[in-house]
């Protein structure tokens, strides 16, 4: 079950980049935003109940900023598909840039996520490249 729910980890921000890079060029794709709101719900129930047992304390075990600021970007993926298409563009690219800090520092501090080290770490160089520069108009 951890394999799974590490998997659909790896799905969602995968995802989630793409939704950034095609919020910031003015899209929103809403099936997009279903998917990627509907993985990374899935995966947060998981690691809450596998991972965390259901306990306050150990998600928190670490500290209270992470669990707040990973929490708000749950937030904002998963009102995503309810807003409306600007609102929608800044929540899901906040979340993305959100959501890049914390699995980048995850896959360098625990083993369980190591494997995804290389894959995150080219999702967060070329995500954030593509969403900060300046769209290119073809």
């Amino acid at each position: 079950m951890t394999t799974l729910t590490f998997v659909l980890a790896f799905i969602g921000f995968a995802l989630l980049a793409l939704g950034a890079v095609l919020a910031r060029r003015k899209l929103v794709v809403r099936s997009l935003a279903r998917a990627t709101a509907l993985v990374v719900v899935l995966h947060v129930v998981l690691v809450w109940s596998v991972v965390y047992e259901g306990s306050f304390s150990q998600a928190t075990r670490n500290g209270y900023a992470g669990f707040l600021i990973f929490h708000v970007a749950l937030g904002f993926i998963a009102a995503t598909p309810f807003l409306r298409r600007v609102p929608a563009r800044r929540a899901t690219i906040a979340a993305f840039l959100i959501v890049c800090v914390g699995a980048t520092g995850a896959v360098f501090r625990y083993e369980v996520v190591s494997i995804y080290r290389v894959p995150v770490v080219a999702i967060v160089v070329i995500g954030v490249i593509l969403v900060v520069r300046k769209p290119q108009l073809v």
